[in-house]
């Protein structure tokens, strides 16, 4: 049951990587306040599912809902706070500026929850959710985890083909689109503040979920659960597998927590130094972030550069038949820029794919039609 243990933590993990990456990865906004949504998912979840406590233990609440509605309620709970976050952070600040904005807040909680009791039982935090496979499936404890380990993956398949679709939508591209230019992409009408905000709470979505289904596997949850290096292990996992890939994603993910945390607690450790395994395991996971960065940034699986209507249109195509469809909008794009060296001018010439869907327009097709536009000015003008 080990292994089934490791890997249901992994799945789990895998999920809050998922609403990470469309933070991070599709809108380029580095959150370091992003696990303490999964705290807080999971503190809600249990307060809402445990009942009244008895002294002297103490937090806010004490419901005794089903669990799988407890999970909604932190779901919205969570949503409601990055809310308040995103509307902070997002609307003016970026890079560094909004790290630091995102690390003040999961600071400023960490220490409220920490210290004031009576909201999640101060440091010793909360336990005794009862496991609701074993009351409601009369399930034994081996056979409840084999079923969570089944609907974790279940949940992990819905996420990836969800995060999958929305990667391939309008609004995808468009929120890679402000992740390269936001300039570009405000100069054709596109809210960057809203885009990165939508982003923003769906990802933190994401982290409620993970958070509920945390609190199911471990049964217990305080402050020593909630420390940077977790959410810095999630980054690793991302830079591993792909950046803005959902497959490397979740790649990432088990390869860090299963080939890079798991097996290093099997390295022996000497009588003197009992946490060498753990201390080995940081160096590891340092040092393979290193080698990432250096020999391929892009991760395993690289971004997917997007593709225009009419690719997706000719999806369903033989192959043959499907190349001749993708090459009349570079023969069109190529007739444009023969006429407007024919007129005396040249067009300055973007990075990225000029897609014809107005919703997922890219940095590099709107510096191209800038491009156009200010050479046939200036061919009018001569």
């Amino acid at each position: 049951m080990y292994w089934v243990s490791v890997i249901t933590e992994a799945g789990i993990f895998a999920i809050l990587a998922l609403g990470l990456d469309v933070v991070w990865g599709w809108g380029g906004d580095f959150d370091l306040a992003f696990y303490g949504y999964l705290a807080l998912g999971s503190y809600m979840t249990f307060v809402l599912a445990i009942g009244k406590p008895t002294p002297p233990v103490e937090y806010i609440i004490g419901w005794h809902l089903p669990v799988v509605l407890a999970m909604m309620l932190a779901v919205a709970t969570v949503v409601c706070l990055a809310a308040v976050i995103g509307a902070i952070a997002l609307r003016n600040l970026r890079d560094i500026y909004f790290a630091v904005t995102t690390l003040g807040a999961v600071s400023a909680l960490y220490l409220f929850v920490e210290n004031y009791t009576p909201l999640f039982n101060g440091y010793n935090g909360v336990y005794g959710l009862i496991n609701p496979g074993q009351t409601a499936l009369n399930l034994t404890y081996n056979g409840y985890r084999i079923v969570l380990l089944f609907v974790v993956l279940l949940l992990l398949l819905l996420a990836y083909l969800l995060v999958q679709r929305l990667s391939r939508s309008p609004f995808g591209r468009m929120l890679r689109a402000v992740r390269e230019d936001e300039r570009a992409a405000a100069a054709y009408g596109r809210k960057v503040f809203f885009t990165k905000y939508r982003a923003y709470l769906f990802g933190a979505a994401l982290a409620g979920l993970t958070g509920g289904l945390f609190a199911i596997f471990i049964s217990a949850f305080n402050p020593s659960a909630w420390t940077p290096q977790e959410l810095l292990v999630i980054y690793a996992a991302i830079l591993v597998g792909g950046r803005g890939n959902p497959r490397g994603v979740i790649l990432g993910v088990f390869v860090v927590y299963i080939g890079f945390i798991e097996l290093t607690r099997f390295l022996p450790s000497p009588a003197s130094r009992p946490d060498f395994a753990l201390a080995a395991r940081q160096v590891l996971i340092g040092l393979m972030i290193i080698l990432m960065l250096r020999f391929r940034p892009e991760g395993i699986f690289r971004e997917r550069p997007g593709v225009d209507g009419v690719q997706r249109r000719a999806g369903f195509l033989p192959r043959p038949l499907r190349a001749l469809t993708a090459a009349a909008p570079v023969s069109a794009l190529a007739a444009g820029q023969g006429q407007a060296g024919a007129t005396g001018t040249q067009a300055t010439q973007g990075d990225g794919p000029a897609g014809t869907d107005p919703e997922g327009i890219s940095a590099g097709a709107a510096r191209d039609s800038v491009g156009e536009r200010q050479a046939a000015d200036g061919g009018g003008a001569g």
